[in-house]
């Protein structure tokens, strides 16, 4: 079984811990929109495609569990404050190879990922939204914005998809979507024209994981419905299958499901209790879900 993740951050990384369990091939599709600490100053001052929501998924398939806690060390002192050193080992096997996919492919390498790791697309973007009240510009500004958010976008409007990444997408047997910031990790990647080409003609099921929590401005007050809608709005009807939602839903700010509202959408609704304690998504109970939805 050959199973393809999309988005970005910490939430893609469940999802591949939980896929590298039952799949016999896991990839990973990753938004390089982020252009805040280590990765936007990277970003800005060399010119690569931001590196830190890649650099996580790596560690998230790495079998060299020493060298992947070397990728996630944060200097805390000095020149290189902030910076992780997995981020600067991709910006150092970029400068050396002169390509950006071909360093973070060895860069999984190094740490012998049990899959492969693909930018969305290796152009540089900017991510931007239209909120109440105006535009905001940076991936920063509409994580944090306490706006409503009515629509994201990339600028440019048109950056190539990773061919590798294209392919994934094709072949996969389950296309999970998520979890992880809805607009800016999942959507973020989904605008990059050629990956949501190849989602809409994927062979495979896609299903929509979606958060177990509100993200605190991002999706303030967004039920699983509105979440869903946002995903249909920016990427297409055909984006998904299945939508996989918590229940039971966590007080005061899990994220609602009212699943009249979610039939309206004609994606069918899986509602199980795939969360740990502390209301992030279990691996293990992903893992299962995700198998049999496969």
């Amino acid at each position: 079984m050959k199973v393809v993740g999309i988005g970005g951050g910490h939430g893609l990384a469940v999802t591949l811990a939980a896929a590298r369990t039952f799949a016999d091939e896991v990839a990973a599709v990753v938004t390089v929109a982020d252009d805040g600490g280590s990765s936007g100053r990277l970003t800005r001052e060399l010119g690569i495609p931001p590196p830190g929501d890649i650099r996580n998924c790596l560690v998230a398939l790495a079998r060299e569990k020493e060298l992947a806690a070397l990728y996630q060390h944060r200097f805390k002192s000095g020149a290189l404050t902030g910076h992780t050193a997995g981020n600067l080992l991709i910006a150092a096997l970029t400068e050396m190879r002169g390509d950006f996919a071909a360093a973070v492919a060895e860069a999984g390498d190094l740490l012998r990922c049990d899959g492969k790791v693909y930018p969305a697309t290796t152009d540089l973007v900017e991510l931007g939204a239209q909120v109440d009240g105006g535009r905001l510009r940076g991936q920063v500004a509409v994580m944090h914005t306490r706006e409503r958010i009515q629509a994201v976008f990339l600028t440019p409007r048109n950056p190539v998809a990773h061919p590798s990444a294209v392919q994934a997408i094709g072949q996969a047997d389950l296309i999970v979507l998520g979890p992880g910031s809805l607009f800016t990790s999942l959507i973020a990647t989904l605008l990059v024209p050629g990956i949501r080409a190849a989602v809409h003609a994927a062979r495979g099921r896609r299903v929509f994981v979606c958060n177990t929590r509100m993200q605190k401005g991002e999706t303030d007050g967004l039920s699983a419905a509105a979440h869903v809608e946002a995903l249909i709005a920016h990427a297409g009807p055909s984006a998904a299958d299945v939508v996989l939602v918590q229940s039971p839903v966590f007080e005061p700010d899990g994220v609602g499901v009212d699943v009249d509202a979610l039939a309206f959408s004609g994606i069918a609704v899986v509602a199980a209790d795939i969360a740990d304690p502390s209301g992030a998504h279990d691996p293990t109970r992903l893992a299962e879900l995700l198998g049999s939805l496969a």
